[in-house]
């Protein structure tokens, strides 16, 4: 525990006035949850539904929330980015979207079969 709180202190000692409030910022929410356990993620894709006149900026984000088992790596994040990219191109809103989803659909069906295949 001592060797923790000199690496803290030392560490703390190279930080900007910025940085400092940051970290204090942190370490203060961090206190406030009182070292409970983290809810668990949810199994099942959460029925976000689309507001009317949703843009694809604010699907990817909706689909974000309502797939929270799938990690957010860099390929979605790529593929993600193309279809946006696509948009800006000149494809539909509606039809980005849909493409949005169906990705998340995808990534969510790949992240079943994995996790069946871990038990």
């Amino acid at each position: 525990m001592a060797d923790e709180k000199t690496r803290l202190l030392e560490a703390w000692q190279r930080l900007n006035a910025t940085d400092k409030t940051a970290l204090l910022r942190h370490a203060e929410a961090l206190a406030a949850t009182g070292g409970e356990e983290p809810a668990p993620v949810p199994q099942e894709p959460l029925d976000i539904p689309a507001p009317a006149g949703e843009s694809a900026v604010k699907a990817l984000k909706r689909l974000k929330r309502s797939y929270p088992m799938i990690e957010a790596d860099a390929r979605l994040l790529e593929d993600a980015s193309q279809l946006l990219m696509a948009k800006m191109m000149g494809t539909p809103e509606g039809d980005v979207i849909r493409r949005l989803e169906a990705l998340f659909a995808e990534r969510f069906r790949t992240w079943q079969v994995a996790r069946q295949g871990d038990r």
